[in-house]
């Protein structure tokens, strides 16, 4: 360590121990070094330490702290005693720490504008938090199989779904097992009759499957994971009984939701039997024994290698009304193996959020910054805004392979929307009287992906239950999520969606999009809620879509393609922006929307008004290009100067109602090009050619004409300078604006 570097060090240690001078010197002292403090933080570190040396002095006296929850109660010490008058920083070294408990700050651990608090990474390391307990003295079992006991984990004392090798989560032991090469659609079983026959909410089905199961010893120690009725969900059920002649399961409880009963030809796996363990990398926890089973994948472990998830959040900013938590910054760190809360602290809205779990949450936090880092391999969501929070920014993270949603703001009200009264302002008032509010907040230049890992509905951004003033989510990169790329449910106000890329959504969810917005309303003479979502400039490719029952596909699953041998469909009822039940005052302005199945863009349910879908590129929607099946009391609804280009002949171009009439008050200035030659039919008038569609009043002004991108198949959707668009007014999209930008954009994949 250079000279410079020990005085500075020196000096701080001073400063953090003023009663080791003569009163008047340490005040002089304190006055003249108070422009940064700094605690640190290491595996090899000691709370007793004063933790303001990076490492342990020659004579093991002094040296960092050993955790972050000892720099924590330093800070706090500073701030009692008055002696904290500059910014102060928390650099974490290199390394692992396990979680015991979640670490709290509140209204003590705020920071000011004069006077910031940061928990960081040290220059070039790469800290890593892990909610997780290792787990050792691995015993042969059998054959390649080993075994550890897990005493705290008899009883359901501590039951877990998710074991961690080397960072990375291992497969439960499942029957059926998956194919690797088709890993999402391939591994599954089917409900060939739900029994008794005629039962309104059965829990006992008859199966069928490619692969038998084995007798199992201990039934009783598996859990069922299924997607139920229309696959909006999946739910993670006991097994109460299981009879391997008949072809027989019976589960200890109904779907967790009404609605979601199990039907015929509903898709399920299940878990954690002993005698399903048979490949590498799988594992299971007897939890009458307390034992854990795990083939490992390179056929031995070493000590501290394997990690069974304890805490389920690791960070929590918990400030009050009165005492919010302002100006502390995270950034830099590692967040992995959490717990999973799902499915036990489900919300009573499916559309929701989890009640808990992200492995950093806010509340009434204020100016605070989750900045560069890393949460991995979580159980439940990443980032969680819960309830008022204002301008606090989320900037630069990467968010990979978490149990439920990214980044969450949420409520945890379970009341729900006036479903069905949408035109009843006084209790859309009272609604929104409810909610908390969460104001300009900024989620930008994140990179997320893989999301849904356990808890499959939901999203990548996920907001329920608030009163949105401003929130901004701009310029992410998301890609292959279980279920939506952005979601807005429940909710008043306006979120700015701009310049996001994504791409590879909705692979095992049904009836959804790339951005849904349901339930989410304005409300006029409110100042700051009286407008709803600007949705503009973001590109959105290959909304996929899952389902899985027996009933026929209805019409509006138009498109859909099979897998699993006809028994899942996939691609199949998915929009790129979907406005579900009576969306109001929404703008659509300057997408790009690539490979959906219903449309680009839907207004379906309810009675939508006031939305203007302007300016937007759609290509090649496999069955139909953008849908306005509005509901009668719709009105005010604008679909103009945007481009339609798809070559599949089967498609239509778009789906409306006899309504159109009323729901729509312009649909003009329209550049469509069917590249096959194929007529443009609109499905649900009557007639459904494009002629028809025009002698309702619509498209005077439209043009049939190539729009002359650049290069569909490239995936270049600019425009060349002589399309036709530009003389219906079309406004050129700076495609180099979509995405994470500067330093971020240049670390994308």
């Amino acid at each position: 360590m250079q000279r410079s570097q020990l005085i500075t060090l020196s000096v701080i240690y001073l400063l953090l121990a003023p009663t080791m001078l003569p009163a008047n010197e340490a005040e002089d002292l304190s006055k003249a070094t108070r422009q940064h403090v700094f605690f640190y933080v290491s595996t090899n570190g000691n709370d007793a330490w004063s933790g303001a040396l990076p490492a342990p002095n020659p004579e093991s006296t002094d040296g960092p702290f050993a955790s972050l929850r000892r720099a924590r109660d330093a800070i706090r010490a500073l701030k009692s005693a008055g002696e904290l008058e500059s910014n102060v920083t928390v650099s974490v070294l290199g390394g692992t720490y396990y979680f015991d408990e979640t670490l709290l700050l509140d209204g003590r651990d705020a920071g000011s504008a004069q006077c910031t608090v940061t928990y960081t990474a040290y220059p070039g390391q790469q800290p890593v938090l892990s909610g997780g307990r290792r787990i050792d003295k691995w015993q042969d079992h059998g054959g390649p199989i080993l075994k550890a006991d897990v005493p705290q984990a008899k009883k359901d004392a501590w039951k877990f779904r998710q074991l961690f090798y080397d960072g990375k989560r291992q497969t439960r032991a499942r029957w059926p097992n998956t194919d690797p090469a088709d890993p999402l659609y391939s591994g599954w079983a089917f409900i060939e009759a739900t029994l008794p026959e005629g039962e309104k909410r059965p829990t006992m089905f008859r199966f069928s499957a490619d692969a038998a199961p084995r007798d199992w010893a201990k039934p009783l120690q598996a859990e069922v994971d299924v997607f139920p009725w229309y696959c909006w969900v999946n739910d993670i059920i006991s097994l109460k009984h299981f009879d391997v002649q008949a072809r027989t399961l019976t589960l200890a409880k109904n779907p967790s939701y009404d609605f979601s009963t199990l039907m015929t030809g509903n898709r399920f796996c299940v878990e954690n039997l002993l005698e399903e363990l048979d490949l590498p990398g799988e594992w299971c926890l007897d939890t009458e024994t307390g034992t854990v089973y795990f083939w490992p994948p390179e056929g031995s472990v070493k000590f501290g290698n394997v990690v069974a998830p304890w805490v389920d959040t690791l960070i929590e900013l918990r400030g009050t009304a009165d005492a919010p938590i302002r100006n502390v910054t995270i950034s830099g760190l590692t967040f992995t193996e959490t717990h999973s809360t799902f499915p036990e602290h489900l919300h009573g809205n499916f559309h929701a959020p989890l009640l808990r779990g992200a492995a950093v949450r806010l509340e009434h936090c204020d100016n605070c910054r989750i900045t560069d880092n890393r949460f991995f391999n979580l159980g439940s969501d990443a980032v969680r805004l819960q309830g008022h929070n204002t301008q606090n920014q989320i900037v630069g993270n990467e968010i990979a392979f978490v149990g439920a949603a990214g980044i969450s703001l949420a409520s945890n009200d379970a009341s729900g929307s006036p479903s069905g009264r949408w035109t009843d302002i006084e209790e859309l008032r009272r609604c929104s009287a409810r909610y908390p509010k969460s104001v300009r907040n900024l989620i930008t230049n994140n990179y997320i992906h893989h999301c849904g890992v356990i808890k499959k509905n939901g999203g990548a951004v996920q907001a329920y239950g608030i009163n949105s003033v401003d929130n901004v989510i701009s310029h992410n990169l998301i890609h292959d999520v279980a279920d939506k790329g952005i979601v807005a449910q429940d909710g008043f106000g306006c979120f700015i969606i701009e310049y996001n890329e994504m791409y590879n959504l909705n692979h095992e969810i049904a009836d959804t999009g790339g951005i849904m917005i349901n339930r989410w309303y304005s409300l006029k003479d409110d100042l700051e809620l009286d407008r709803c979502h600007l949705i503009q400039f973001n590109l959105i490719r290959n909304c996929i879509g899952c389902g899985a029952f027996a009933a026929t596909a209805n019409v509006q699953g138009t498109g859909a393609g099979l897998k699993a041998g006809g028994k899942i469909y996939s691609p199949y009822y998915t929009w790129g922006i979907y406005f579900d039940n009576s969306g109001m005052d929404n703008v659509v302005y300057g997408n790009i929307i690539v490979s959906t199945v219903l449309g680009a863009v839907s207004m379906p349910v309810g009675v939508p008004k006031n939305n203007r879908v302007e300016n937007n590129i759609f290509v090649e929607s496999s069955g139909n290009q953008f849908d306005l099946l509005m509901s009668p009391g719709s009105y005010g609804n604008r679909f103009v100067r945007n481009i339609v280009y798809y070559k599949n002949p089967a498609a239509a171009l778009l789906a409306a109602s006899s309504s159109a009439v009323q729901s729509l008050s312009q649909c003009d200035y329209n550049l469509y090009w069917p590249a096959a030659g194929q007529a443009m039919r609109v499905r649900g008038i009557g007639q459904e050619t494009f002629d028809d569609w025009k002698k309702l009043g619509f498209e005077e002004h439209s043009l049939i004409a190539d729009p002359l991108l650049v290069d569909v198949e490239g995936g270049d959707y600019r425009l060349r300078p002589e399309s036709p668009a530009f003389r219906l007014g079309f406004c050129p999209i700076d495609v180099e604006r979509i995405g994470r930008q500067g330093k971020y954009r240049a670390a994308s994949p």
